[in-house]
């Protein structure tokens, strides 16, 4: 079996208890890539996995990824993206041939609106989202058009894809199907992890809806002869918080 995982890790900070709890949980979770966003120079797992690869740091967050690919398999290629300080690519060598692989945080629902991180752009609520996905779907198209690979897209979708509930509208979460159906992608954590994976959050009192996801191809997950997807909590059994967003994984042969 194989393993690819995902998971946003809030920012962590050196040493930390938190950080300390999101390395061990990453070290039982044992993936064969895992693609971590909002993460940080505080996470090193060269020991496990030898081959990276980043976004670039702004310079307000030099110790700060928005994205980085650890991989157990060999990282033959890394290909520039629109916006390599959001966006990492590469083409990765797998025992079952290569793919490309593209990891992303598409911007959350009041980017470009206000806050620091987009800046105020004067756009409306969801827009900067909506611009975005039409931009990284360029980047995901021409990737497949000049390697001729099968394609994972992984990361933080900021968009909840089960049963049109949740985070997001309905416009941006049917713009993202009409992009995943043109390129023949296919995103395999459209799922109720609630009723499996995910437990109730023990401050909030509520199962926490799913904006991480994975999507892959149809001609890669059609040659898998199982799979499986699933997800983890964003704590501990005994309530320690490690992160604000829940793990995904797929396992598959």
């Amino acid at each position: 079996m194989y393993k690819i995982s995902n998971w946003n890790i809030d920012r962590p900070s050196p040493n930390s208890k938190k950080t300390k709890l999101v390395i061990c949980k990453i070290i039982e979770e044992d993936s064969d890539i895992i693609v971590l966003t909002e993460t940080s120079n505080a996470i090193d797992l060269s020991d496990k996995y030898p081959f990276s690869i980043s976004t670039l740091s702004y310079e307000r967050t030099p110790t700060e990824q928005w994205v980085t690919i650890w991989s157990k398999w060999e990282i033959l290629e890394q290909l520039s993206t629109f916006d390599n300080y959001r966006t990492v690519s590469g083409i990765i060598k797998s025992p079952f041939g290569n793919f490309t692989l593209f990891g992303t945080i598409i911007p959350y629902h009041m980017a470009g609106v206000s806050g620091v991180r987009y800046g105020n752009l004067n756009y409306k609520t969801w827009e900067y989202h909506e611009k975005d996905l039409i931009s990284q779907s360029q980047d995901w198209k021409k990737i497949i058009k000049s390697h001729n690979l099968p394609l994972m897209v992984i990361g933080d979708f900021n968009q909840t894809r089960y049963n049109n509930q949740g985070y997001g509208t309905k416009k941006v979460r049917d713009l993202l199907t009409n992009i995943l159906n043109n390129l023949d992608l296919n995103c395999v954590t459209e799922i109720d992890f609630s009723k499996e994976h995910l437990t109730v959050d023990p401050k909030k009192g509520k199962t926490r809806n799913n904006i991480d996801h994975i999507c892959i191809s149809e001609e890669l997950l059609q040659i898998m002869t199982i799979h499986k997807v699933g997800a983890w909590d964003h704590f501990t059994e005994d309530g320690k918080y490690m992160s604000d967003h829940n793990g995904v994984y797929l396992e598959f042969e």
